[in-house]
């Protein structure tokens, strides 16, 4: 842990402003205190997920945070790669031809999440405005920084909206920002199926409940599981989707996965499992955090999948029940297959990119934002409201 920018406070700081922390491993701060700071932001910035994500051994964590007053009021996770970057946080597959992979000479400095696809610049809930701006400030500008030390790209992918509008008055002409993906929020009411069913015409639910009688005709039932009751069925199901979208892995590689996960996710994650008989032929796995439940993982044994829909019976049906039963507000989807979401009754939120001091002009830049555009449009067919309050910011800051 070091206080200031060099190690050792410095002592030019303003006295009424945040001090800076900077933290070489997410265990070096306290659980519960950064869980405090996190508490109004995504599951994906909580002390568990930057464990998870720092267990990977694929980068250099530093934690960034602001405090005042003995109190943690802004934090920003980052990571520094030197090689290969997962697939969907590198810039170099993100943006084609505008970006170069990450090399020890060149390294890649992500803000915010390396895992998980949705990331914050978090600030403690209640935190005064004034302080609040302050502590953001005090964070992006080491960011900024240690990225212009390095020599290379950095970025913050996947940002939610209400980051973004934090860090917009705080940008230079030269930070570009980019809509580069959306995620899917089921909300869930009180009420549970009956209040799903409202959300739809008679028409449009006679189709869902098609797809429920379906699962209940092909024999099958849905049990509840912790990880460690059922880790090792979840490998080989999760692996059939995985390949099938040509992904590398491997039954074992995802037992492993599972595996490491149980270690410590037990208590805060919950598998939705599909039984025939006593055989589990279908998952999907949901985490905790706030009033929000993630589904991530999900695997189906592709001989009953489609007959039973096995998807949309976990994913939604199944989800909206638990979650109203344990008070849960609503179900994050992530991202992709955004059409069969919305029109289960999901909305999209937008996920941007800021790349700051980005080397983009001409051509280059015109294809970042030629892409762009598309990808809006494409959201928006699924969903207009992706062009929310904080994109018509972004549109009048002149992107």
């Amino acid at each position: 842990m070091t206080a200031g920018t060099d190690g050792v406070a410095d002592g030019t700081q303003d006295p009424q402003g945040p001090e800076l922390v900077e933290l070489a491993s997410i265990r070096d701060a306290d659980v519960d205190e950064w869980n405090a700071l996190a508490g109004d932001s995504a599951l994906y910035s909580s002390h568990r997920w930057l464990l998870y994500g720092e267990e990977l051994h694929d980068s250099g964590s530093r934690h960034l945070v602001a405090s005042s007053g003995g109190s943690y009021v802004a934090g920003l996770p980052t990571h520094r790669f030197t090689g290969k970057v997962p697939h969907f946080y590198d810039p170099a597959v993100l943006f084609p031809g505008a970006a170069e992979p990450a090399t020890p000479e060149r390294p890649l400095l992500l803000g915010g999440t390396r895992l998980g696809y949705t990331s914050e610049v978090i600030v403690a809930p209640g935190t005064a405005g004034p302080l609040a701006t302050a502590g953001v400030r005090t964070v992006l500008d080491r960011f900024r920084a240690l990225g212009a030390a390095d020599g290379g790209l950095a970025a913050l992918l996947y940002l939610t909206d209400e980051s973004v509008e934090r860090l917009l008055p705080l940008l230079g002409p030269r930070d570009q920002v980019v809509m580069m993906d959306a995620t899917a929020v089921l909300p869930v009411d009180p009420d549970g199926l009956e209040g799903y069913r409202r959300r739809f015409t008679s028409h449009q639910f006679t189709s869902i409940r098609r797809e429920m009688r379906r699962y209940t005709d092909a024999g099958c039932r849905t049990e509840v599981k912790r990880l460690s009751e059922c880790h090792q069925l979840l490998g080989p199901l999760s692996a059939q989707v995985l390949i099938r979208y040509g992904h590398p892995v491997t039954d074992a590689s995802e037992s492993e996965r599972f595996a490491q996960q149980a270690t410590l996710f037990d208590d805060n994650c919950r598998i939705l499992a599909a039984y025939q008989g006593d055989r589990m032929v279908g998952f999907t796995q949901y985490f905790f955090w706030g009033d929000t439940m993630y589904a991530r993982s999900h695997g189906l044994d592709d001989s009953i999948a489609r007959e039973a829909k096995l998807y949309f019976n976990l994913t939604y049906y199944e989800a909206v029940q638990y979650a109203a039963a344990h008070g849960y507000r609503s179900v994050d989807l992530s991202c992709d297959a955004f059409q069969a979401k919305v029109s289960r009754a999901a909305r999209l939120r937008p996920l941007w990119g800021i790349v700051l001091d980005a080397p983009w002009t001409g051509p280059v830049l015109e294809r970042v934002r030629a892409e762009e555009k598309a990808r809006r449009t494409e959201f928006a067919s699924h969903d207009p409201g992706i062009e929310s309050r904080v994109a018509q910011l972004v549109d009048a800051r002149g992107r």
